[in-house]
């Protein structure tokens, strides 16, 4: 038997040119490109929790991003926090802390001036670019739909250090706002989110890192109920329209009826017999 060499295949083999390489290194640096602008978007600006639209999709948890060193799980945070009480709730059966705020007409608003008759209470900033105009409007259809009713409403900014009271003023009347019974309510930083993290069980956390225009808060789009004891009873998703209903039917029930002489003369009307004196 010979001990000559293997023999060798037929087929010649296939050698890869410079050409070859060169278009392999551009292919793996276009899509380490496409990653990191990828990745990028995702961890960009923070976003404001954007309205519900029922479903499946608004049971999801969005994690936001606000900066390389921690992440917020929005999608917990709005389904309340905090230990519940024997009776099942998360909110103090004794009610709300005390609190002083300052009115949009330079009244100054407390606890005590709300008891005695049910409110609903949202929190938004003035130059929100993100869910803020749909909460406030959800606010504004529920006022008119409460119209005959003897409750309140309160619009919390979690942006006093811009939203003055004259700036909320501007922000009530262009959302026709009924301020005898609408208050659009600033004060110090520390005092609202300590309301809206230790008594409504809401996240408020102002926005780091990158942030856009519009974007600078992280808040809640819930609207909680308050009875006329000032304990929460329930909240509210903005952003569903049969939970507002919800909400509109429970302040229907908890609130004194208001005869039309009274809804006229509080909206500046006058009653049809006045107008012929």
């Amino acid at each position: 038997m010979s001990d000559g060499p293997p023999p060798t295949s037929d087929k010649p083999r296939r050698r890869f040119g410079p050409l070859f390489w060169m278009g392999s290194a551009m292919w793996v640096l276009v899509g380490v490109v496409a990653a990191n602008f990828y990745f990028g978007q995702i961890g960009r600006a923070p976003r404001q929790a954007a309205p519900e639209s029922g479903g499946a999709a608004a049971d999801r948890a969005f994690t936001l991003r606000s900066d390389g060193t921690g992440e917020i799980d929005i999608g917990q945070l709005m389904s309340g926090h905090g230990s519940q009480t024997p009776g099942g709730s998360i909110w103090d059966p004794e009610g709300l802390e005390d609190f002083s705020f300052r009115n949009c007409d330079g009244r100054t608003i407390t606890k005590q001036d709300l008891l005695g008759k049910p409110w609903a209470v949202a929190t938004v900033f003035t130059h929100c670019l993100g869910p803020c105009p749909a909460v406030t409007r959800a606010m504004r259809e529920l006022q008119d739909a409460l119209a005959g009713y003897d409750c309140r409403l309160v619009t919390l900014t979690v942006d006093p250090g811009r939203d003055t009271p004259a700036v909320l003023k501007k922000y009530a009347e262009l959302h026709g706002a009924d301020l005898n019974k609408w208050y659009f309510l600033t004060g110090n930083v520390d005092e609202i989110y300590g309301l809206i993290h230790r008594g409504f069980k809401l996240p408020v956390q102002e926005a780091t890192g990158d942030v856009e225009p519009g974007y600078e808060v992280i808040h809640s789009i819930y609207v909680l109920l308050v009875d006329e004891h000032g304990v929460v009873q329930g909240k509210y998703s903005a952003g569903k329209p049969d939970e507002m209903a919800n909400l509109r039917r429970e302040l229907q029930k908890r609130s004194a009826k208001i005869d039309d002489k009274a809804v006229e003369a509080a909206s500046g009307e006058l009653p049809a017999a006045s107008k012929e004196l």
